[in-house]
């Protein structure tokens, strides 16, 4: 068993879990866009939608805590429990891997506001929310400087990027154009 359990497998499996992960958090991005953005409100039920974004955004933290978890056991690089929880102190490549502790950071904080929403105000719930844009920006970023070594990775994060921000361009353009609808027109 051990022998099936090397260097290059674990190697792989901190490559493979981090590549899902971003996946995970590009849908969970994406899809909170689309529910954002009522794309899906005539076509889901608003308590699947929720259900699926909250499932998508603990599926990218789980694989992202496995990713960094299997940097510990690689013999590749030396990492230590501490430069995996403190941003810009690990030794391969600090600055983009602290890039990602944060983004981690804060996709855990934004998926936990799922659960204080109640007790929160609404405009609290929103403003912190909007750290999903910061993590998934990391996370990609993390993803290209510090991961990216082939030709399909690379298109996989550009196509990713251009959703997300085309996303926000047209929710942020919508919102705005609904509230020159609504305001009174100055006569």
């Amino acid at each position: 068993m051990s022998a099936m359990i090397n260097n290059e497998t674990i190697w792989y499996l901190v490559r493979s879990s981090g590549t899902v992960a971003y996946l995970f958090l590009a849908a969970s991005t994406i899809w909170g866009l689309f529910i954002s953005s009522k794309f899906l409100k005539e076509i889901v039920p608003g308590q699947l939608t929720l259900a699926m974004h909250n499932y998508l955004s603990w599926n990218a933290i789980g694989l992202t805590i496995l990713h960094a978890v299997l940097l510990l056991f690689t013999g590749f690089m030396d990492y230590t429990v501490l430069n995996l929880l403190i941003p810009f102190t690990g030794p391969y490549s600090p600055f983009w891997v602290g890039i990602g502790i944060i983004g981690m950071y804060l996709m855990i904080l934004t998926t936990l506001t799922f659960y204080v929403r109640s007790r929160i105000k609404y405009k609290t719930f929103h403003a912190i929310h909007y750290l999903t844009y910061a993590a998934f920006v990391m996370a990609l970023l993390h993803s290209w400087f510090a991961g990216t070594d082939s030709v399909a990775l690379e298109t996989l994060y550009l196509v990713t990027g251009l959703l997300v921000f085309f996303l926000t361009a047209y929710r942020v353009l919508s919102a705005f154009g609904s509230r020159q609808v609504a305001s009174p027109q100055q006569i």
